[in-house]
């Protein structure tokens, strides 16, 4: 058995940063990862993700239960399974969400988590292209970037936006979300930059033990104490111990997953699946939200779409020598270029609806159709619904069960029926509609309210955003407390997105990473006793 002074367990968003900036103050680091390296090229071209989507070298691929509210469906989850997590095979679209969504969540008892106080740590993560200022950080480690090639079809996307009121944003991370405009992703120059890029390198790397294809079988408990990490990987089972901390940083299915293995969670739940309950902590693997999504696609007019890549290969083996030789054009670009931000009703105080132009339709495995085509995603970002992870037994290469609940609240079903309509809005308002050749789907006939419910039902899809798991919070139900400690459990913590009480407005990612940093921070400040 081999001690550290800290064990973090996922080399993700959250977890590459943890163990960088405590590596980085001079702490010794074990990082465990069930994934391998992350050495598929296709990662490290932003465009390529989309052949990760459903590749399991890389990809847990998991598939959530079938959904009650959306026709008893199942959603497919595609996970990191790899150095860099979900960060090294998302959309890498840069978005932290609105200042109101760290006001709220301290507002719930999470001090030291309102805007004020995250913003340092969103900044300091960052190499923002753009330069510094009051919003933005430059020398951080992971590169923020803007899209590199402005796109026709995008152009007609923000101009037809403006067209209906929504004001241009240049800065979706500035002093307002609301309005459209292109986004930014974690890209630095025309190559994906995931937090394994950035925090695992320089001075950090020499007190890191990184663990590749490491599968955490439970954390070891002494009473309500944890104590360090069993695994297994290659070369068979190992144990290690933390002299410090053990910090999950599985992600919002496999953190509650780990802790529920490890005897840590609902005791009748534990109970049920033969496991002994050492700390009943009811609320682990509860709270889950995500964005549901729902898309109106087109086949277009303007033949400068992924699909036209895909379907072309002389043309799209054109564009990746452009990439390989001088990381520009469409594989520099992840495919989803921008957003128009809205309210879905007058009620709603502040945007709470992401409408995304994609430049591609594809089915579900995000194979393109065989044609020019577009789509674009209405994308309900503060939902009212709540659902679940809970483990299927013993073994934590079993997937656990995901269940989001989508459409249980109504309110959510209001937005997104706003959302697409706005969508369809969009795409018959010039110069978005001189671009469209006709509606794909739902199709010109489907027009009543009843009947874009039965589509939304039907088509609308997790946004992989999940978040909320091992929820932080000082109430009866919360995992962690806003120094992220397990409640009830001593040298344990959570740091990753399953922590956040509420899901924020915009992607995950971001946040996620902000997380990390802000975690490491408050775990330096405990070992000195001086928050």
């Amino acid at each position: 058995m081999r001690e550290y002074d800290h064990i973090v367990v996922g080399a993700g968003s959250a977890g590459c940063a943890i163990a960088g900036r405590l590596a980085e103050a001079g702490h010794s680091v074990l990082l465990l990862e069930a994934g391998g390296r992350d050495r598929n090229p296709f990662i490290h071209i932003p465009l390529g993700y989309s052949l990760l989507y459903a590749n399991p070298k890389v990809n847990w691929c998991y598939t959530s239960a079938p959904e009650p509210h959306l026709h008893g469906r199942r959603l497919f989850q595609p996970r990191g399974k790899v150095l860099g997590g979900t960060g090294a095979i998302n959309g890498m679209i840069y978005m932290r969400g609105q200042p109101q969504d760290f006001d709220g969540w301290a507002a719930t008892g999470c001090n030291g988590w309102g805007w004020d106080e995250v913003l340092p740590y969103f900044k300091s993560c960052e190499d923002q292209e753009r330069g510094p200022d009051e919003f933005h950080g430059t020398g951080g480690p992971v590169a923020v970037s803007d899209i590199r090639t402005s796109h026709p079809l995008g152009e007609a996307f923000h101009a037809a936006s403006e067209a209906l009121g929504v004001p241009r944003n240049s800065d979706f991370n500035g002093a307002r979300q609301e309005g459209t405009g292109y986004v930014q992703t974690t890209t630095k120059n025309g190559r994906r930059w995931s937090t394994a890029s950035g925090y695992l390198r320089g001075a950090a790397k020499r007190n890191i033990d990184l663990r590749l294809n490491a599968l955490v079988l439970r954390v070891e408990l002494d009473g309500k104490r944890a104590t360090g990490v069993t695994w297994r990987d290659r070369g068979g089972q190992r144990t290690a111990s933390a002299r410090g901390e053990i910090i999950l940083s599985g992600g919002t299915f496999n953190s509650p997953q780990l802790l529920q293995i490890s005897g840590i969670g609902p005791g009748a739940l534990l109970q049920a699946q033969g496991i002994e309950t050492r700390h009943d902590l009811p609320g682990v693997g509860e709270n889950l939200q995500d964005h549901f999504g729902i898309g109106a696609e087109y086949r277009s007019i303007v033949k400068s779409t992924v699909n036209d890549l895909y379907n072309n290969k002389f043309k799209g083996g054109l564009q990746l020598l452009r990439w390989l030789l001088f990381r520009t054009g469409p594989f520099a670009d992840n495919g989803n270029y921008s957003n128009t931000f809205i309210h879905s009703g007058p009620a709603v105080d502040r945007a709470d609806m992401m409408v995304t132009f994609m430049a591609w339709c594809t089915d579900e495995k995000l194979i393109p159709r065989p044609f020019p085509g577009f789509t674009i995603l209405a994308e309900h970002m503060r939902p009212n619904s709540r659902g679940h992870v809970r483990l299927t037994g013993p073994d934590p290469s079993q997937p656990p069960e995901i269940q989001f609940n989508f459409f249980a609240d109504e309110a959510d079903q209001r937005a997104a029926l706003a959302g697409l309509k706005f969508a369809r809005q969009i795409a018959a308002t010039a110069p978005m509609a001189d671009c469209v050749d006709y509606e794909l789907s739902p199709g010109k006939d489907v027009q009543s309210d009843e009947d874009l419910l039965t589509y939304c039902r039907q088509n609308g899809l997790s946004l992989l955003h999940p978040v909320g798991t091992c929820k932080m919070g000082i109430d009866e139900n919360a995992v962690v407390d806003p120094r992220l400690k397990v409640h009830g459990i001593d040298g344990l913590r959570v740091a990753d997105a399953s922590i956040m009480p509420r899901i924020v407005t915009g992607n995950t990612n971001a946040a996620s990473i902000m997380i990390g940093e802000k975690a490491a921070a408050i775990i330096l400040e405990d070992l000195k006793g001086t928050p």
